[in-house]
């Protein structure tokens, strides 16, 4: 065979070769998923009520805790990538100056609130090496989430923090939970910190979103009555991204990344990660910890996601066929009057 066939034959292999270099890591990285369904299940037992008394005997003002959300088990994509997270999570202590006193999950710790999807969660929470509290999603049906997890709104003590757990799966707080969250911030004031843990947060998030959480008179409610008591921080989930705000001096921090297909595009927060909290007698400080997702699911899915937003900036001719050139008006009723957000705060 001449020189110029034996270039031109290797030139052809190539892309055989390339192929098979895609399908050997996608296979590896889709390993640890495949034996997912061999893991043991954390037992009912290790739920919401003893990872708090596992606390109860924690000494110090130094310590860490990790918050993650929206890892809806029960889905090969979802629990593939939560999985990920997790090898991440327990290496957080490899260099023993730290301790990592608990995992907060903010949410739909479900795909859609099946029993098989709790008994999924519950092998993801077996790899998880420290105490678990999760607080319920809307996609964590309510019945099973107190068998396989636990109470859905409580308090703790840890160190030198009080933590309060809400249950806002429904979207937004009743008379009475907020009567009972006062009690439990006041309850909080002899602490250093209070933190506070819901699954939808009482901001907007994504102003993209045909939903406005800004709208909502209860989370205007909710900021001011963290901002009155000192809350440190305030944790959510519910959109699938990360996101940090303040208001009135305190902490909002939506972690929704912890598992669960994203739609957001990854410059405005549209990754998997989680949340390392930092706790440093009266010093609060917190890191993101961004995580790739698993190589298959990059193939799949998340490249050619980040390809179409990127194809998206392209259009903007609407105008000449009389689009996108019309004033809508406001859809909530009465959203300018003053009593429409005061309802609740001073009566």
């Amino acid at each position: 065979m001449s020189a110029k066939k034996q270039k031109t034959a290797k030139k052809n292999r190539f892309p055989g070769y390339l192929a098979a270099i895609v399908v050997i890591m996608s296979l590896y990285s889709l390993l640890p998923a495949a034996f997912l369904s061999r893991w043991p299940e954390a037992p009912k037992s290790e739920n919401n009520q003893a990872a708090v008394s596992r606390l109860a005997d924690n000494s110090g003002e130094y310590f860490s805790f990790i918050v993650f959300g929206d890892n809806h088990a029960g889905l090969l994509f979802n629990d593939s990538a939560a999985m990920k997270l997790i090898w991440h999570m327990n290496r957080e202590d490899r260099f023993r100056k730290t301790p990592i006193d608990f995992v907060l999950s903010v949410g739909d710790v479900t795909l859609d609130g099946a029993e098989g999807h709790f008994k999924s969660y519950k092998k993801l929470q077996g790899l998880i090496k420290f105490p678990v509290v999760a607080a319920i999603g809307n996609h964590d049906n309510r019945e099973l989430f107190e068998k396989y997890v636990g109470d859905e709104e409580f308090s703790f003590v840890d160190r030198n923090s009080y933590f309060i757990i809400l249950d806002n799966e429904v979207g937004e707080l009743s008379e009475d939970q907020f009567r009972w969250f006062e009690e439990e911030l006041e309850k909080g004031r002899e602490y250093d910190h209070i933190f506070v843990a819901l699954h939808k947060p009482p901001f907007d998030v994504y102003q993209q979103d045909w939903y406005n959480m800004d709208n909502q008179p209860w989370a205007y409610r909710f900021r001011k009555l963290c901002a009155k008591y000192d809350v440190r921080m305030v944790f959510a989930g519910h959109r699938h991204m990360f996101k940090h705000e303040v208001f009135d001096g305190v902490d909002y921090i939506v972690t929704g990344g912890g598992g669960m297909l994203l739609e957001i595009p990854e410059s405005e927060g549209g990754y998997h990660h989680y949340v390392r909290v930092l706790v440093n007698n009266d010093y609060v400080t917190f890191e993101v910890r961004k995580v790739s997702v698993p190589f298959w699911q990059f193939i799949t899915y998340y490249m050619w996601k980040e390809a179409l937003y990127w194809a998206r900036n392209f259009y903007g001719i609407g105008y000449m066929f009389g689009k996108n050139t019309k004033i809508e008006p406001l859809r909530v009723k009465d959203l300018n009057n003053k009593e429409y957000w005061t309802q609740g705060i001073f009566s």
